[in-house]
């Protein structure tokens, strides 16, 4: 079974309360988490040059890419049951998904606040 990777920002409170949930649905442990600010995952990044200055969770699965809300619906999708009824969001136009996850990615320090180091 292939691991899948989640790239995420380590210095986010919401991203980590975020990888706690998904830790929590991922039974099988099938999904890797890695820092984007860490150097394995600044590596990764750096394989894909579309991603650079991205602001967004990075899933990355079966060699796909997947960025803002396409993250979220596929990260939910790998989940076990209840976590996996976020997929459900996808009925939502993607458009109006990536504008509600950008305006939460925005203002994430300032509704959230930063991990302390």
């Amino acid at each position: 079974m292939e691991k899948m990777v989640l790239l995420f920002d380590s210095g986010c409170k919401l991203c980590n309360s975020s990888i706690k949930f998904v830790t929590k649905g991922d039974k099988k442990q099938q999904i890797k988490q890695i820092p984007l600010t860490s150097s394995e995952g600044a590596a990764i990044v750096a394989q894909y040059s579309s991603l650079q200055n991205i602001n967004s969770i990075l899933f990355i699965a079966n060699n796909q890419v997947y960025i803002e809300s396409d993250a979220v619906i596929e990260i939910a999708k790998q989940l076990s049951f209840p976590y996996k009824l976020l997929a459900a969001g996808s009925i939502i136009p993607k458009k109006w998904r990536d504008l509600i996850y950008r305006w939460i990615a925005k203002n994430r320090y300032k509704w959230f606040g930063r991990v302390s180091l």
